[in-house]
């Protein structure tokens, strides 16, 4: 296996930025997943380092190596793309061989290679047959087997569990964890789904709009995101955000009104100089959002929505101001559309981001076990 580095890569298509500068260092052995929505630039980015997209400018390094312009084939990588890519009048046995037969291996290292494979992803009963006689899993089994038995220094997945039914990709999942786990391979995998990501990834790259907004593990992105785009793009159901303006600013935090919670006093490190009538954003998460029923109709918020999922309770709310909120609770829920609730949160849990959409440093203090904001 080997590292990876990515030194101030971009792509451009005439004036079109598509990548910008990106500046990525993966480790031996490390899984690393490409996450951000549709046209984000991540499978373009996976396609750069494969050697099936040209870089504008920077370098990648495969094991200290500059690889610009060595073909796919020099790289020593192996791909595993969204669309199977089996020859379907090929048996799957052949189908492995195949790219070891045209770089002229003996028989006996191609036939241990293969079986090797079978067995480390349990398909060995589907040697002989083809892919029309497989179920999808299967045929995306075959599809990560042929991508083993070339021994590549890197593999690349480009959203390979995308085209599977929703129980079929949890177990795909598990095999992908479990295959790296005993491969102890790099692996690059690209994904708009961040079940997947939060899962599988030693650390998650977060792209939009071609530039990276921040890289760490699955946890420190889910509870100390970077920007207001990342705060709401990991996490489902997505971040509750709510309008706030700055009442007063010291070394303890920011004291901070809206018309949704009142003012609520929030532990920052870094107040970054804000003064007081400055626009700020509260971020919420659905699950530390404390949901009670509000006593004479005196609540902060009007259910319009309960959805009953079994092991939880999402609770869709509009505040009088016209803010939607999601509440996700462990309990089961009595109340229903229309009534009216008193929504709270410890503040502990909340998040503020500037008027630049830059999340501000959370303080030591915020681990602490502090009292419910009240409305």
């Amino acid at each position: 296996m080997a590292t990876l580095q990515l030194e101030n890569i971009s792509k451009s298509i005439g004036a079109i930025d598509i990548i910008r500068n990106v500046d990525l260092e993966v480790a031996d052995g490390e899984f690393i997943v490409f996450v951000g929505p549709s046209g984000c630039g991540k499978s373009t980015l996976l396609r750069m380092i494969a050697g099936l997209d040209d870089v504008s400018d920077g370098n990648i390094r495969i094991g200290g190596e500059i690889c610009n312009d060595e073909s796919p084939k020099e790289r020593g990588i192996a791909m595993v793309f969204q669309t199977y890519a089996l020859y379907p009048h090929k048996t799957v046995y052949q189908n492995m061989a195949f790219a070891l037969k045209l770089s002229r291996r003996p028989k006996d290292e191609i036939d241990r290679r293969i079986r090797d494979a079978a067995k480390i992803l349990q398909m060995e009963q589907l040697l002989e047959r083809k892919p029309g006689q497989l179920s999808g899993g299967q045929r995306q089994r075959v599809a990560i087997g042929r991508a083993i038995v070339r021994n590549p220094k890197v593999f690349l997945f480009d959203e390979p569990l995308s085209n599977l039914d929703a129980a079929l990709r949890v177990s795909m999942r598990r095999e992908i964890a479990r295959l790296h786990a005993r491969l102890e391979a790099t692996m690059i995998y690209v994904t708009h789904d961040q079940v997947e990501a939060m899962t599988l990834a030693d650390r998650i790259v977060v792209l939009d709009a071609g530039e990276v907004q921040q890289v760490g593990t699955p946890l420190e992105l889910y509870h100390a995101p970077r920007n207001l785009f990342v705060a709401g793009f990991l996490g489902s159901p997505k971040m509750n955000f709510v309008d706030c303006r700055v009442v007063s600013a010291d070394a303890t935090g920011l004291r901070v009104a809206s018309d949704e919670f009142g003012e609520s006093h929030i532990p920052v490190g870094d107040s970054r100089g804000a003064r007081a009538g400055e626009g700020v954003t509260l971020g919420i998460r659905p699950e530390d959002l404390v949901l009670e029923p509000a006593e004479k109709e005196t609540g902060n918020a009007t259910i319009s929505l309960v959805e009953e999922l079994g092991d939880e309770t999402l609770v869709e709310a509009v505040s009088p101001m016209g803010t939607e909120l999601v509440i996700k609770a462990r309990e089961r829920s009595e109340l229903h559309a229309g009534d009216e609730v008193r929504l709270t949160f410890p503040y502990s849990a909340a998040h503020l981001f500037d008027a630049n959409g830059l999340a501000f440093e959370r303080s030591e203090s915020a681990h602490a076990e502090l009292p419910v904001v009240s409305s």
